[in-house]
């Protein structure tokens, strides 16, 4: 059954994760970047994981974005939204929406996005 749930782009949410070999599943937090006009016509959203190993907040991937606001979205440690690991979920494995980012850290995360696809300033935001 489709979810009846409306995702919006900027939203922190928990997602589902299986380990390889489906021996079991994490609850990760999660960056929605896709549209809503993507969200309305299919059954899954596209996210950047949220990272809170250290690595990554000391040496950021091209396009990752460290959080300023991660108290605010209810994360426990400073964490960095990975770009550079980009991928699909099914809105049935969200479990649930933690808060959304702030404009500007938004506005960061979709120049990292730009730039890792070779996409224009132009492109429309949806």
């Amino acid at each position: 059954m489709p979810s009846t749930t409306t995702y919006r782009r900027g939203q922190v949410v928990v997602v589902s994760v299986t380990f390889t070999g489906q021996t079991g599943a994490k609850h990760r937090p999660a960056l929605i970047v896709s549209t809503d006009a993507f969200h309305r016509k299919l059954p899954d959203v596209i996210v950047c994981p949220i990272s809170s190993q250290a690595r990554y907040l000391k040496g950021p991937g091209m396009g990752d974005h460290p959080l300023r606001q991660w108290r605010g979205l209810g994360l426990r440690h400073p964490s960095t939204v990975r770009i550079s690991n980009i991928l699909a979920v099914e809105k049935r494995i969200i479990r649930r929406v933690l808060g959304k980012l702030g404009g500007e850290e938004v506005l960061q995360v979709e120049r990292g996005l730009r730039q890792a696809f070779g996409l224009s300033e132009e492109t429309k935001r949806g």
